[in-house]
């Protein structure tokens, strides 16, 4: 069994490396620039990786990293991740997102005219951000409702998922979408919620820095899985013999965003003055969301095992280390 990951530097990708690594197959893996620009993989099992680089917004670079892998599964993860990223940078993100897994789409079928026989199981990594307002509010959210983004982010997720089901059903390439939550762990970014509370805490702690915590809005609720636990979902769903359009990898529960600062707080054993910045504040975003895990859990068994508090801990202890 051959993989290959797209965007296989970000932060999902490496901890999906990881998973992959661990099985009997050959794991491929593509980005944007070589060597990967960070990376959190030791050195044996970088070299255990055959890296490529490719643009997801080069149709060329990506019909030459298929044909020379041929893989049989595909991991879909490069593009933009974060929403204040993509708020920044609405077209690129755009661009990345749906243009870069139309691009994936249309490289597969170049693929096929050369190999008939080639037919890989395409992963595109959604977001519950797609939702948006769909559903009623603060009810869990589930594969049928509509896809109704309030945020750029969102919506270049949306069209990312409408790009994946429309080659889907037009031109036989087997796609499916897993819509991921808020996903957290080691190696993520601090332009993310917990990371970023993370260093500010750690830097407070270690006397880098005024005991000052900047925070958007702590009331939030958002739907965590642990990023490990999630890569394992989407080795589950590679295993099912029909795997449907969609499915949501969440825990079905929500936690605010005050608890995971507090979590913080007490591991570092800091007394702090937390100070709202308006400019983190998103008025159009919801302030609870959760997603409902049914489909995955009754098709794959699927179910988190890490405790998110412990995650948020051990993410913070890496930033104290």
């Amino acid at each position: 069994m051959k993989s290959l990951v797209t965007g296989a530097d970000g932060f999902v990708g490496e901890h999906l490396l990881t998973a992959l690594l661990e099985s009997e197959g050959e794991v491929a893996a593509s980005a944007l620039t070589l060597p990967p620009t960070r990376s959190t993989l030791s050195p044996s099992q970088m070299a255990a990786v055959d890296w490529k680089a490719a643009d997801v917004r080069d149709h060329d670079a990506l019909f030459r990293v298929l044909a020379a892998v041929r893989p049989d599964r595909i991991y879909h993860l490069a593009g933009f991740s974060s929403g204040a990223l993509a708020r920044e940078q609405a077209e690129g993100a755009l661009r990345v997102n749906a243009g870069g897994t139309v691009n994936l789409c249309e490289a597969v079928l170049s693929v096929r005219e050369e190999f008939p026989d080639f037919d890989p199981l395409i992963l595109v990594m959604g977001s519950g951000d797609s939702y948006g307002d769909a559903g009623e509010p603060g009810q869990p959210l589930g594969e049928e409702l509509m896809l109704r983004p309030v945020t750029v982010y969102g919506l270049s997720k949306a069209c990312q998922e409408l790009a994946a089901h429309t080659y889907r059903r037009a031109y036989d390439v087997r796609t499916v979408v897993l819509r991921g939550f808020n996903l957290i762990g080691p190696g993520q970014q601090t332009h993310f919620v917990v990371p970023d509370f993370c260093r500010q805490v750690a830097e407070i702690a270690a006397g880098e820095r005024p005991s000052r915590l900047d925070v958007g809005n702590l009331d939030a609720e958002r739907d965590f899985t642990d990023v490990r636990d999630a890569v394992r979902a989407f080795l589950l769903v590679t295993e099912l013999e029909r795997p449907q359009a969609a499915y949501n990898v969440c825990s079905g529960r929500s936690i605010s965003v005050r608890r995971i600062l507090d979590w913080i707080l007490d591991d570092a054993n800091v007394s702090v003055e937390v100070v709202v910045d308006e400019s983190r504040i998103r008025e159009e975003e919801p302030g609870r969301v959760v997603g409902d895990p049914t489909r995955i859990r009754q098709e794959t068994g699927w179910a988190p095992q890490r405790s998110i508090e412990d995650t948020v801990r051990e993410v913070y202890r890496t930033f104290a280390s």
